[in-house]
């Protein structure tokens, strides 16, 4: 068995391996979703090792990149994604040997940590491998609309229309860039970023409303058993202006889309009373289950716990 780093070359056989392994259940698996998480991070292209046997692709292993910044540091870390084994080799450790190697390669390279949300399955095989569970992400909820409506992907449809983020994200300068918190770590809002996280996805759709050099919002709808969710992805503020007007945006959306809640992770505003503009409540530890494994950085006081990590919603779906 032969361990490699995987090409654009070897996607078609990758994709293949991925749905005969995992199927399509929670994510579609397409060549066009690949190439966007792994060869079009703004962050760098990924770490994918692949196992090979007899010139077949019997194993694959991927750690994305993802920087986390305050004020005073930049944090380097990857994130461990898609992993599958071929049915006919499983139990020969191949998940384990890539899964080590790309950490090996990772702690010559200097990255700090390694970040996912396995399964329960899987996260028997992780904390095995040195990784540890720091606990659920910190989530606020809102209730939302008095009369909320019913799912449905027509009226999703016709209501993202009426907050087009093609449009919203052509107002913002190529250069912009949110200021960094002086403590916590989240992850770096530029447009580059933003246009490859919301505009250029190619598994979900997203609305926004934006005014450059005041506030941004950027969400996602999401069925909550018969309902909508309105699961808000990023927030900010620029200027004192921007804290007047983001209240207006956010009550027309709620307008649009009667949600039956939302939704949105623990960030500087929820701390202030900007919350109250929807009533959120909270944090409440309902978000994914976080596990993380030390590289080179020893101290992970911030992230243990979410202590100063304050990752978006965006930043932590999809993946």
């Amino acid at each position: 068995m032969e361990i490699r780093q995987a090409t654009l070359q070897d996607i078609p056989e990758i994709i293949d391996l991925l749905k005969s392994s995992l199927g399509e259940k929670l994510m579609p698996k397409s060549e066009p979703f690949f190439i966007w998480k792994h060869f079009k991070n703004p962050f760098g292209e990924s770490k994918i090792l692949i196992a090979e046997q007899d010139s077949k692709i019997i194993g694959i292993r991927a750690f994305m990149y993802w920087n986390w910044v305050n004020c005073e540091e930049e944090v380097i870390a990857v994130r461990a994604v898609d992993t599958a084994t071929d049915p006919m080799h499983q139990g020969k450790g191949i998940f384990s040997k890539l899964t080590m190697k790309a950490v090996q390669e990772c702690q010559q390279e200097g990255v700090s940590f390694v970040f996912n949300s396995p399964n329960p399955i899987s996260l028997i095989g992780y904390l095995k491998m040195g990784w540890y569970a720091i606990g659920k992400m910190p989530l606020y909820i809102g209730l939302a609309s008095l009369f909320p409506r019913f799912f449905s992907e027509a009226k999703n449809e016709k209501s993202l229309s009426k907050f087009n983020l093609d449009i919203e994200l052509s107002k913002l300068k190529d250069e912009f860039k949110l200021k960094l918190d002086t403590i916590n770590f989240s992850t770096p809002i530029t447009k580059k970023f933003l246009n490859w996280r919301y505009r250029d996805c190619p598994v979900a759709k997203y609305g926004g409303v934006i005014e450059q050099g005041k506030f941004g919002v950027i969400f996602r709808l999401k069925k909550l058993n018969r309902f909508v969710e309105l699961r808000i992805c990023e927030l900010w503020i620029e200027s004192p202006e921007g804290e007047l007007e983001i209240q207006s945006a956010l009550k027309k959306i709620k307008r649009e889309i009667r949600p039956v809640a939302i939704t949105i992770a623990k960030c500087n505003l929820t701390e202030t009373n900007q919350r109250n503009i929807f009533n959120f409540w909270g944090p409440v530890k309902i978000g994914p289950n976080i596990t993380i494994r030390k590289i080179n950085k020893e101290n992970l006081t911030n992230f243990n716990e979410f202590y100063h990590w304050q990752p978006s919603i965006g930043s932590m779906e999809i993946f």
